[in-house]
């Protein structure tokens, strides 16, 4: 194989690693716009041995009510509402009402350091698949 036609195979394989990482990119955004909701926000404002408080709304339907998930070191918790009053975010303009927060009930837990999450459940497609999606950041805290 002579320099020119080596040049040319070398151009053809970049120019094809190129394309392949151009479909990889679109297919990856593609999906994360099908399984995600740009429009949920929220905050995880508190967690101890008893509670995790916070607040979460769907900008795009800012009168529904989000339902949330906690999780506990990486472990289902229990699941409620964003169904409390929560004045403060009807006041920063992030929902049509006062009833946007969340109390939900922390489990019984060992001393020590914990982790708490807060997911809002959002459904995909016709509903078939529903799709947990972070709502602030974790919450460190610790038991005595």
């Amino acid at each position: 194989m002579d320099n020119k036609a080596r040049a040319r195979l070398i151009h053809l394989l970049i120019s094809k690693s190129m394309a392949e990482a151009l479909l990889i990119s679109a297919v990856a955004v593609g999906f994360y716009f099908a399984t995600t909701n740009q429009n949920l926000r929220g905050v995880l404002d508190n967690a101890d041995r008893t509670w995790v408080t916070g607040w979460a709304v769907d900008e795009g339907h800012p009168g529904s009510r989000v339902e949330v998930q906690l999780f506990v070191d990486d472990a289902f918790a229990v699941a409620g509402t964003a169904n409390q009053y929560r004045p403060d975010v009807h006041e920063a303009k992030r929902a049509d009402d006062d009833w946007h927060g969340f109390a939900l009930r922390m489990p019984t837990l060992h001393p020590g350091d914990h982790v708490a999450r807060v997911y809002a459940v959002h459904p995909n497609g016709n509903g078939t698949r529903r799709t947990l999606q972070l709502i602030g950041k974790p919450f460190n805290f610790r038991v005595e």
